[in-house]
Parts: structure tokens; sequence; C-alpha cells
């Protein structure tokens, strides 16, 4: 290309694509135009003539460096996390395996099918406890008592003190806790054996034993220093763990399983724990 004109302030001058290059294409046009609006624009900005232009160019170009730099690691962060994640399904896959609720070949089992019904409590711990037979033993009431362990999670001061009719179903609950627990260590999986067992709170088995064997509500509070509206939230939320147990129980094909836990939703489902409102 050959420059048009003389030169200004030692710089050539440019060449017109329209005028001087010939190019008639409406597209190029166009695109000329804006440029020169756009041009035209920035000369009128006040901003233009500040003594300060190139301080403020160079900060606003440095604040693009970090911008970008900013996205780099947003997205290095992503496919980190990505990646973590992948490994825990990884890790996880392997716990289902050993633990025999999928195949080697990651095909669902009965345990698996029996696991996916419940999701309100511990599921691969609820799971084994079905399995090894504990709520077969155990009679309505201690039924309900155990499982309150998987739904209470608020802290009290107050230690309960357990009959053996409590004490030993919770020994054989954590002693299948602790083993799932090493199973999880075994498989990689980041988890405090000791605060994966105490996660399960015995705090409200009396207070549910006592509840589904026919006491009344201003009795079961004076055994936990447990607030009321706790104990209702727990109560509820515990309705809602034995159905899924009834769901998994029949899952498996137990009706006598099934009908227990059926029973226990009956035997806890009553006066002010399950009223539409406390003030009727």
């Amino acid at each position: 290309a050959e420059y048009m004109g003389s030169s200004v302030d030692g710089r050539p001058p440019l060449i017109d694509p329209i005028v001087h290059m010939r190019i008639s294409e409406r597209t190029v046009e166009k695109i000329v135009r804006r440029i020169e609006s756009l041009e035209s624009r920035l000369e009128r900005a006040p901003l233009s003539a500040s003594p300060q232009l190139a301080e403020i160019t160079a900060a606003w170009n440095a604040r693009a460096l970090i911008d970008e730099k900013l996205a780099a690691l947003r997205r290095s962060i992503k496919e980190s996390h990505h990646l973590f994640l992948r490994d825990e399904m990884t890790r996880m896959k392997r716990v289902l395996r050993r633990m025999g609720m999928t195949s080697q070949d990651n095909v669902i089992e009965a345990k698996g099918r029996v696991a996916v019904e419940i999701s309100a409590g511990d599921e691969l711990v609820l799971t084994e406890m079905l399995f090894e037979g504990l709520f077969n033993e155990l009679s309505v009431p201690q039924t309900a008592a155990l499982l309150s362990c998987f739904v209470f999670e608020e802290s009290s001061k107050t230690v309960p003190q357990l009959k053996e009719t409590l004490a030993e179903p919770l020994r054989r609950m954590q002693e299948i806790a602790r083993r799932v627990a090493k199973v999880q260590k075994e498989c990689k999986i980041e988890v405090d054996e000791e605060k994966f067992v105490e996660s399960f709170k015995p705090t409200l088995m009396d207070v549910v034993f006592a509840w589904a064997n026919g006491a009344k509500f201003i009795e079961v509070c004076k055994l936990t220093d447990v607030f009321e509206g706790s104990i209702i939230r727990a109560m509820r939320r515990l309705e809602e763990l034995m159905r899924q147990m009834g769901a998994a129980a029949k899952a498996i094909g137990s009706t006598e399983l099934e009908a227990k836990f059926s029973e226990a939703i009956t035997a806890i489902k009553k006066d002010v724990v399950f009223a539409g409102s406390l003030y009727l």
C-alpha cells in the first residue's frame, strides 16, 4: 500500500480503505464509520485531555491484568474442585463395593437398593443395621429410641443414664458405625472414627422411649435439658426417618420390620408433638 499525502507529526497519514483503496463492501464501510465515531467520542471525552491520562491508562491496564489473572485462578479452582469431586466419587464407589452395596462393575445390589430409600439419616450405618438384624430383636419403643440417635444433632449438657434395654442396642449401633468409619478410612475418605461414632447422639433415647411407651409430654421433658421445641423437631424428623426405614424394609421383603416401623410411627405420632398448632 502507498501512503497518501504528507506526514503528520513525523508519522505518515492513514490510508482510507474506501477513498484510497476503493473497497466498496458495505461491511467494511460500516466498520470504518464505526471506528471514526468511536475515535471522535474518545477525543471529546474529558479524560483525553487530562495530564494524568498516562497514569490512569497504566492503572487500568494493571487492573485488567489482575482481572485476567483472577479469572485464570477461578478456572483453576473450578478444575481442581471437579478433580476433587471425581476423586471423592471414586473413593465412595470403593466404599460401596467394600460394603456390598454395588458389584465390582458398579451395579447396585440389594443392599444398595435399601440404602437408596434412606436420606433422613446415615444410610450406610442404617442399612448395615437392617442387614445385621439389629431391629429384629428390638421392641417398638426401643426401635424408635435407637433411631432418635440419627435425627438429633444439638448439644446437651445432660448425659443420659440409659438402662440396659437401651444401652445394649446403642453399643451395637456404635460398633456398626465404627466399622463403617474404618471402611471409609481404608478407602481414603477422610473421617475421624471417634467423631463419626459420637455424631449419633443418644441424648433423646430415654425421652423417645418413654414417649413411645405412653408417657405424657410434660413427663418426658423432665428427662432432659433439651428445649421442648427441639424435642418436637426431633420427633418429627424421627417420623420421617421411620417412614424411610419402613420403605427400606419393604425393599428387602421384610413385612415384619415394615410393620414394626409403622407401629413405631403410631407410637410417637400423637398429642402436642404432632399438633398442627400449639395453640389448639
